[in-house]
């Protein structure tokens, strides 16, 4: 299995975000993206994703999670002004408040396509929103000792990150409805527990063998080794409205993965990991996870303060402390879930909802 491990510097860092397109009058989804994407003339800033009424933004690489917060409002500040050259606005949100996602047209392309004949309907359903966090790791064994960790720490993450608590105009009393959503597709959630990277090629080859994928990439674990890239790579998140929580999210991965790297990962059972991670789910930063092994509970700003407090020294060497220390200021402030209801309350409407992310997402 070919792979870009060791390709680029270790624990350089990198996100995907994927942005709603709406119509700035009804503040509805509009399938825009192929007007957006001709607008950007060919900029590998940009690429489509699943449906129309998304854009998705590649950031370049970055040696730092401080250094992806300096450049990262005035790359959005760029996918906006492309989208609003054809008539759109874009949107930071794990999930549109009120359109109908099944409404929404597809992309085409070899790849979509294939998509949408293997998942059939569930396709339709895939109007989401997230962010994606690549750690780059220097090789295979260090990309499984990475994702045993960060999937231990998936209920955390999801946790901080909830961001789509509006779900076809109803507040659906989830933190993160676009997980539960993205769960319908095959081989998503928690990945397995791999004990070396031949164990996971071996779970790769079995799947393509058996006609099951043709690759690795369709594999969406919450969290994963990207071969062709050579990084791990977080999905767990709803994409953020916030930029500066993209960034806080990004410091605390980049230093799970140094981290990582130091050790043997603690193991974490699937199981149990998923009970937390529903609470997560649904509970947000108000969650009280259960420590299996301990035989208690441990409240999810508990574990925010404690791992921040842990990880300081991983921050300090990559020049991170600050953007490290904004998971606090998720935590203190409320996750974006908890910002969308806020602004529901103010304001009365799910259109005035849209308003507020559009307000947020890429402000100059």
């Amino acid at each position: 299995m070919e792979s870009g491990f060791g390709a680029t510097a270790p624990y350089t860092v990198g996100v995907e975000e994927e942005f709603q397109l709406v119509d700035p009058i009804s503040r509805a989804l509009t399938p825009a993206v192929e007007g957006v994407l001709a607008a950007g003339n060919g900029t590998k800033l940009i690429t489509s994703e699943l449906s129309q009424s998304c854009v998705e933004m590649l950031s370049p690489v970055f040696a730092s999670a401080s250094d992806l917060a300096r450049e990262l409002p005035g790359l959005r500040r760029e996918v906006r002004d492309l989208a609003r050259s054809r008539g759109v606005e874009i949107v930071a949100a794990g999930a549109h408040p009120f359109s109908e996602p099944t409404e929404q047209p597809l992309t085409s392309g070899a790849h979509n396509l294939r998509v949408v004949e293997e998942m059939g309907w569930v396709a339709r359903t895939q109007a989401i929103y997230g962010l994606h966090v690549h750690v780059a790791v220097p090789d295979g064994d260090a990309a499984i000792r990475a994702i045993n960790t960060l999937a231990g720490y998936v209920p955390l993450l999801v946790a901080l990150s909830n961001n789509s608590p509006f779900w076809r105009g109803s507040d659906t009393r989830l933190g993160s409805t676009r997980i539960k959503v993205f769960e319908m597709f095959p081989r998503s959630g928690l990945p397995p527990a791999f004990r070396s990277w031949e164990d996971f090629e071996d779970h790769i080859e079995a799947l393509v063998d058996s006609g099951s994928i043709p690759d690795y990439s369709w594999c969406w674990w919450d969290a994963r080794p990207h071969q062709r890239f050579g990084t791990v790579e977080l999905r767990s998140p709803d994409v953020q409205t916030d930029a500066s929580y993209t960034a806080a999210l990004v410091a605390l991965v980049q230093c799970l993965v140094v981290e990582a790297a130091a050790g043997e990962a603690p193991f974490t059972d699937p199981v149990y990991n998923s009970e937390n991670k529903w609470r997560a789910v649904r509970y947000g930063m108000d969650a009280d996870f259960y420590d299996f092994a301990a035989g208690r509970e441990v409240q999810a700003r508990s574990m925010a303060r404690a791992l921040v407090e842990e990880l300081r020294p991983i921050a300090q060497d990559l020049g991170c402390q600050e953007e490290l220390i904004g998971v606090l200021e998720i935590a203190e402030l409320g996750t974006g879930a908890e910002l969308q209801r806020a602004a529901f309350a103010r304001c009365g409407s799910l259109e005035g909802v849209v308003d507020y992310l559009i307000a947020n997402t890429a402000p100059d």
